[in-house]
């Protein structure tokens, strides 16, 4: 009966590593961009499928190369959401890929993969900046509070008045680190608002939730 071969102990390291990597910018990135936390979740799952080749060394490589060199491009595509937070996990999962001389994906694949991936992340990142050049394709502007560093954001009273933000037109209103180092309350608005309601008048309860320290006015572009 044939032995059966398995990755080796060098590689498979390097691949834990990863998944520990990405399992840790998930509880990361759920902290400082909570609204996304679900993106960051099913980021950190694709850090696994290597781990199921095990027994098919050449597979678990060429696993190790794709998800890892995928990871690296997600992070570009998406680090205004915080997915930059996964480029330790792609690096170390690449890592794995050529740890083993014995087992590694092959020259054309390895060239292959990478060269795929930054294609794709070129036209991904082309098709957003094209887009959010026109206008009438921008989001909404949105309000960023800076919120006191010691206040208690978890209080019925701070939940209270960020929830009677929908009362004023708000779409969104989400704590989170924007940018890291910043904790600020982002308020999202209609594009028009309702009669009754404005932007004045939705910056002005904004200034009134507890711990907000100023409010600034952000396009797609630019903060005022």
């Amino acid at each position: 009966m044939a032995e059966v071969r398995r990755v080796s102990s060098c590689q498979w390291g390097w691949a834990v590593a990863a998944v520990v990597a990405a399992v840790l910018a998930t509880g990361l990135g759920t902290v400082l961009a909570g609204p996304f936390a679900g993106l960051f979740v099913i980021t950190a799952i694709a850090a696994f499928f290597p781990l199921a080749a095990r027994e098919s060394p050449r597979s678990f490589a060429r696993a190790c190369l794709v998800v890892g060199t995928g990871l690296l491009a997600w992070a570009v595509i998406g680090t205004i959401v915080g997915m930059f937070l996964f480029i330790p996990a792609g690096l170390l999962l690449i890592v794995a890929t050529f740890a083993d001389r014995d087992n590694r994906p092959g020259a054309r694949f390895a060239l292959t993969v990478p060269l795929v991936a930054a294609v794709v992340a070129a036209a991904v990142v082309t098709l957003f900046v094209r887009g959010t050049q026109d206008p009438d394709n921008e989001p909404p502007p949105t309000f960023h509070a800076t919120l006191d560093p010691g206040g208690r954001y978890d209080d019925r009273d701070f939940e209270l008045r960020k929830t009677r933000l929908r009362d004023y037109g708000a779409t969104s209103a989400a704590v989170g680190v924007w940018p890291v180092g910043r904790l600020e309350l982002v308020v999202g608005m209609p594009r028009v608002f309702a009669q009754g309601q404005s932007r004045d008048a939705l910056k002005e309860q904004i200034l009134r939730v507890p711990g907000v320290v100023e409010v600034r006015l952000c396009t797609f572009h630019t903060c005022d």
